[in-house]
């Protein structure tokens, strides 16, 4: 249609502006569009960046959060450790009161042992004087026994004789001391 329009000189074609007026019309929607096309754009990038800053606020939260949960295991660890410590301390505590009460217990038998072993030394020791008493005495050696027999009193070693025999016709040992310290007295030389 166009091609008999412009080929047709019969038809009368549309009122036509002159040229001049036609330019600027077309002039004019050109910046309008172009102004439209540049919103557009500003708005795109304007979301662009402010995707951009979200992301990045968002990675900056997200590792201190990251660091938070880090911290906050690295804390759940030692407490942990800290409580696997305390067990640790109040079993060795337990084990300790338990190894100081043995201690106490063996400390007490060793010191009754001593006390022990210290009567049967002076008892020893009781029975050797009485029997160097009774060797000096069968000697006649009456100096030596005058001289057991004062080492016996100054270590009261006479206390230590048992007073009775294990059969009746044996003399008891203090019994036996008491004679041969009268006898020894009875001979001043």
């Amino acid at each position: 249609m166009k091609l008999e329009r412009r080929g047709d000189p019969g038809i009368p074609a549309s009122p036509s502006l002159p040229e001049t007026e036609k330019k600027p019309e077309t002039g004019r929607k050109k910046p309008v569009i172009v102004y439209i096309l540049i919103l557009f754009i500003v708005a795109f990038l304007l979301m662009a960046f402010s995707l951009l800053v979200h992301q990045r606020n968002n990675t900056e939260a997200l590792g201190r959060l990251q660091s938070s949960v880090t911290a906050m295991q690295e804390v759940q660890d030692l407490q942990d450790q800290v409580i696997q410590l305390q067990k640790e301390l109040a079993d060795t505590e337990e084990a300790l009161s338990s190894a100081e009460e043995e201690r106490d217990s063996l400390d007490q038998a060793l010191s009754e042992a001593q006390d022990y072993t210290a009567g049967l030394i002076r008892k020893s020791n009781a029975d050797y004087h009485l029997y160097a008493l009774q060797q000096k005495y069968l000697l006649q050696d009456f100096e030596g026994c005058r001289e057991i027999i004062r080492a016996m009193e100054d270590g009261n070693l006479a206390a230590e004789l048992p007073d009775g025999g294990g059969s009746i016709d044996v003399t008891a040992p203090s019994v036996r001391y008491q004679e041969l310290k009268e006898a020894v007295e009875a001979r001043k030389d």
